[in-house]
């Protein structure tokens, strides 16, 4: 249904817009207006909101996947409800070092409890919620160094080291501004603000999203150039003006309404018992 109005509205504006701007610019560019310029300006309207519409449709199927080159998300994702923690321990701000120089390393498991994605990962036994670093219960300080997430795609766990920046005099490690533990020998990603979620970058989103936001250029085009009969200069003028709007102005806001009619209902943040 919102679909249906989405493509009404914008069939109807798109029409009087050419309709209306057109005999216009037609009139003063060209002193006479193309013939039957009334059907021209229907079948164009109804050109450009059809692929308007199956993009906030294609859009409410993945949101923010194939949106405009400004706002998309050159990746995919996969949910986890588990991982290890692997930890540095620390003490007076300078990590512990073993033998061989390297961080001294303990793993916590963290399990998201039931409540969906609100919930917040809980560590087995104790209930700890998960923080990048701080102090453990037991009084030590320590760094999140890496995660290892087992996700059904994967035949073992997979480690993600932490992006940090050294300092080899001090022995200390500090995250970078991105906050991100990265796939060993690979290029998934974690955040550390929000763990349960593998990002995975992908090509064939790129390249998707790169074709559907130029193809909304090739769609103006064409329907000024040979469907209302503006010359191919005039045509493609307005057309990269108008794909400029659309692009910052107009898909915002279709996308958002298309995403608020299937978004889910929200979850009930899950209390862990104490």
């Amino acid at each position: 249904m919102v679909l249906l109005l989405v493509f009404l509205m914008l069939a109807l504006g798109l029409f009087a817009l050419f309709l209306g701007g057109g005999l216009v610019a037609q009139g003063y560019l060209y002193q006479d207006p193309a013939d039957r310029f009334p059907i021209r300006a229907a079948v164009a309207g109804l050109l450009v909101a059809g692929y308007l519409t199956l993009w906030v449709a294609l859009d409410q199927k993945k949101p923010g996947r194939y949106d405009t080159f400004f706002n998309f998300m050159p990746y995919t994702t996969a949910e986890f409800d588990e991982f290890d923690a692997i930890r540095w321990s620390g003490s007076g701000g300078a990590l512990k070092l073993n033998e061989n120089g390297a961080p001294v390393e303990t793993v916590v498991t963290f399990r998201r409890p039931a409540g969906g994605k609100a919930a917040q990962f809980a560590a087995v036994g104790t209930n700890e919620k998960f923080e990048p670093r701080g102090t453990s219960p037991g009084g030590g300080q320590y760094m999140t160094g890496a995660l290892r997430v087992k996700l059904p795609t994967d035949p073992e766990p997979v480690r993600f080291n932490a992006l940090v920046v050294e300092s080899a005099a001090a022995k200390t490690k500090t995250y970078t501004k991105d906050r991100k533990f990265v796939e060993e020998n690979g290029a998934r990603y974690v955040e550390a603000v929000q763990p349960g979620t593998v990002y995975v970058p992908s090509t064939g989103a790129v390249l998707t999203a790169l074709l559907i936001n130029f193809g909304l250029l090739v769609v103006w085009a064409v329907a000024l150039w040979p469907v209302l009969k503006f010359t191919f200069t005039h045509a493609l003028l307005f057309a990269g003006a108008a794909t400029v709007v659309c692009l910052l102005a107009l898909m915002p806001v279709l996308f958002k309404q298309g995403r608020a009619a299937v978004a889910p209902p929200v979850e009930a943040q899950a209390v862990a018992p104490q």
